[in-house]
């Protein structure tokens, strides 16, 4: 009877993308935090919550995108709420834009996550840009020295593209979830 109230194909599809997540956060931060590029770590849950709300929808994408944002803001103590905000935000336009616009191929897959992962980004250039108190002040000094803010963009161009070559591979396990018949 409680059987008759679950629909079990969208609890294992859940299931999926939950232990789907769960490796991505431990290849992010195990594997590809030891694996830096010109002093920036790859990030891979943006671009794998893009790929559930390309194929999955807005709703699923949103979803996914809070639990990943929640965890993500945990794992990153330094920014408050930025996650949880920006990760369900961008699997839902995902979603609404594979639903609507866009092609759910991987060039559309690859646009989306470099969108993402550029918003990413900038969010977490903007206390170096804008906000400087005296120890953001001393920290900017010794980084940017007397070459203005074109370090910290490049910091952030760096990172998205090196997020995005780690993201490539996702498009596969995100699609072939997608497909997969979960049956009842």
């Amino acid at each position: 009877m409680l059987l008759d109230l679950i629909d079990l194909s969208k609890l294992r599809r859940a299931i999926a993308y939950g232990l789907m997540l769960t490796v991505l956060f431990a290849v992010q931060n195990l594997v590809a935090v030891h694996i830096p590029l010109l002093g920036v770590r790859a990030m891979l849950v943006p671009a794998a919550v893009v790929g559930v709300g390309l194929f999955e929808g807005g709703v699923w994408g949103g979803f996914v995108g809070l639990a990943a944002g929640i965890f993500s803001d945990i794992a990153y103590a330094d920014h408050l709420i930025l996650f949880t905000v920006l990760l369900p935000t961008a699997g839902f336009f995902a979603g609404v834009l594979g639903k609507y616009m866009l092609h759910k191929g991987f060039v559309s897959y690859l646009v989306l996550g470099a969108l993402t992962l550029s918003a990413v980004a900038l969010c977490q250039m903007v206390p170096f840009l804008f906000f400087l108190d005296e120890e953001t002040k001393a920290f900017r000094a010794v980084l940017l020295g007397a070459g203005g803010s074109w370090p910290v963009w490049r910091t952030g161009l760096i990172q998205t593209g090196y997020s995005l070559v780690w993201a490539m591979p996702l498009y596969v396990p995100c699609k072939l979830i997608a497909a997969r018949p979960m049956g009842r």
